[in-house]
C-alpha cells in the first residue's frame, strides 16, 4: 500500500511524504506505481521548477518527501498549497479505481 502523509502547518499543506508500493503488478510493470510517481514528481516540478519555491526533496526507491523551506513566505507557502493540493485529488482519484492501493494521513507541525 501507499502511504500519502501531507504535513500542515495551520492547516496549510507544506509538504508531503509518499511510502511503499501498491503492489499491483511485477516491479517495473506496476500501472498504479507508476501513475503515482508521475503526479508526485510533477507536484514536486511545479513547487520547485515552476514556482521556484525552496524545498527540501528526497527521492529514493519507495519513499518521496518534499517538504517546503523553513523560510518560505506566506505567497509561497499559498502556491506550494495549490500545487500539493492538486497532487493530493490527483491522487485520491487513482484511489477511486484502485481503493485498496492508495491510504492518506495528515501531519500537523
Amino acid at each position: 500500500m501507499i502511504t500519502v502523509t501531507v504535513t500542515r502547518e495551520n492547516e496549510n499543506p507544506v509538504g508531503f511524504r509518499v511510502s511503499g508500493h501498491a503492489n499491483m503488478g511485477e516491479y517495473g510493470e506496476d500501472l498504479v506505481c507508476a501513475a503515482v510517481s508521475a503526479i508526485v514528481q510533477t507536484a514536486i516540478l511545479g513547487i520547485t521548477e515552476v514556482c521556484s519555491i525552496s524545498a527540501g526533496v528526497s527521492i529514493e526507491e519507495g519513499e518521496t518527501t518534499c517538504i517546503l523551506s523553513k523560510d518560505a513566505n506566506p505567497d509561497e507557502i499559498q502556491n506550494a498549497g495549490i500545487v500539493i493540493n492538486t497532487m493530493i485529488a490527483g491522487l485520491r482519484s487513482i484511489q477511486a479505481s484502485y481503493p485498496k492501493t492508495l491510504k492518506f494521513r495528515n501531519k500537523e507541525v
